[in-house]
């Protein structure tokens, strides 16, 4: 590999950083604040939650998110 081309995943002086925490955006999974329709996203680093390739909102109109949090932090339902 020739040493002066540069991994798709990073970029310039900040070695082992994505593109994404350069621009100050996140990648998550959000649901539509209005239908609950699930969309992979962008979190800015404002708060801005942006569904990736729909930059108008949902498909049902709405403009507001939230994020899908994690679910490996909840305990495991079967265990109750």
């Amino acid at each position: 590999m020739d040493d002066d081309a540069v991994d798709d995943d990073t970029v310039g002086d900040r070695e082992g950083e994505s593109k994404s925490e350069i621009e100050g955006t996140q990648k998550v999974a959000a649901v539509c604040s209005s239908c609950g329709s699930a969309y992979a996203a962008e979190r800015w680093s404002d708060g801005t939650i942006r569904p990736i390739g729909r930059r108008t909102g949902c498909q049902c109109g709405g403009t507001s998110f939230e994020v899908v949090e994690d679910s490996s932090s909840n305990p495991d339902p079967s265990s109750s």
